[in-house]
């Protein structure tokens, strides 16, 4: 079952250090975990402009470090939200953040 491997995968993240490594991609740093989720898993980045968050769509789910995510919200695929919107800040302040 691909959702197990997903799932396992995410985990083995958080094995040491759990809560300062979760706290590290929910915080400033998720797009790099939707990036490794995306390449890993052949997914699709998502952004929640709501939530400033970034998470990655694989199998129609969407995960990001705490694992698979229930809410429900208005996700929109980055690669076009960012043809439409002006991403300045979400880029400065997520992408490319230094800390």
């Amino acid at each position: 079952m691909r959702e197990y491997e997903i799932l396992k995968f995410i985990d083995s993240f958080k094995e040491v250090h759990c809560r300062e490594v979760e706290n590290l991609f929910l915080n400033g740093h998720c797009y790099w975990f939707a990036k490794i989720l995306e390449i890993r898993f052949n997914g699709t980045i998502y952004f929640d402009p709501k939530e400033i968050h970034f998470a990655t769509e694989i199998d129609n789910h969407m995960y990001d470090i705490t694992g698979m995510l229930y809410i429900d919200t208005d996700w929109y695929e980055w690669d076009e939200y960012k043809i439409y919107n002006n991403v300045e800040s979400i880029v400065s302040s997520c992408i490319l953040k230094d800390n």
